[in-house]
């Protein structure tokens, strides 16, 4: 069990209702403020065993939550040191330039918010991972939508594939362990479930049955179908949830 889940426990959390993020920093030794930042969207000023939290107050939820959790990871890795965190050093765990610092307070963040011992036993329910599962989950966490994805594609031994495009293609990808090693598409095919998103509203389009070829590019992948399901976020991009039907499949190109 990791340290951010230790705590939770300590503090006899064990329902995501209870998670109350500026509660817990005053029990380890830090205050939590909410006010207009310039130039960053949160900062830790921390002096021995105590510290002091502030987040921009115009930074909604969930994305305000991530922010307090990312501050307790400097307070439990750093502690005394003082941060100030962009919004670019948070919440970017696909990030290869992403400090090591600012990675470790993500995942001590990701902890708290989406403790995996609370999302393990309500991965089984849940059967085949859909969005609407994924949203759902989202909802009794208070998580983003792409926070609780990854954090499920980090746990399920489904054969999924979490993909981020925008129209000019891949952003990022995140497969579960049981998705081996393929990778998508740099470029985004219009024929795919991803372009309709990023046409439409926020809503979550139905799961398609589309050639693979639509998504990877290898030879001969054509032979194969994948199941995908595509929303578009509220920063633009299209979120895809992409299955692979057939384990020849990975046996072959991953």
């Amino acid at each position: 069990m990791r340290p951010a889940e230790q705590l939770l426990v300590e503090f006899g959390i064990t329902d995501p209702r209870d998670i109350d993020l500026p509660a817990i920093a005053f029990c380890v030794g830090a205050e939590v403020h909410y006010r207009r930042l310039v130039g960053c969207e949160a900062q830790i000023i921390g002096f021995r065993d105590r510290a002091i939290i502030y987040v921009d107050e115009r930074i909604k939820n969930p994305r305000r939550e991530f922010s307090t959790g990312h501050e307790l990871g400097h307070w439990y890795h750093h502690r005394g040191q003082s941060f100030v965190c962009r919004s670019d050093d948070i919440g970017n765990p696909t990030d290869p330039r992403s400090k090591d610092a600012e990675r470790l307070a993500d995942a001590y963040s990701g902890d708290l918010i989406l403790p995996p011992f609370m999302i393990e036993p309500r991965l089984g329910p849940l059967g085949d991972i859909s969005l609407e599962a994924i949203v759902t989950l989202a909802q009794q966490f208070s998580a983003s939508l792409t926070a609780t994805a990854i954090r499920i594609m980090r746990m399920t031994r489904q054969p999924l594939i979490l993909i981020s495009q925008d129209l000019a293609g891949r952003r990022w990808q995140w497969p579960s362990i049981g998705a081996g090693t393929l990778k998508v598409r740099p470029d985004i095919d219009l024929r795919s479930s991803a372009t309709v998103s990023l046409a439409g509203s926020n809503k979550i389009g139905p799961a398609r049955k589309e050639p693979a070829n639509y998504w990877f590019d290898r030879r001969h992948v054509e032979q194969f179908d994948v199941r995908v399901q595509s929303i578009r976020t509220s920063e633009g991009e299209a979120l895809t949830l992409l299955r692979i039907l057939d384990p020849r499949m990975i046996e072959t190109y991953g």
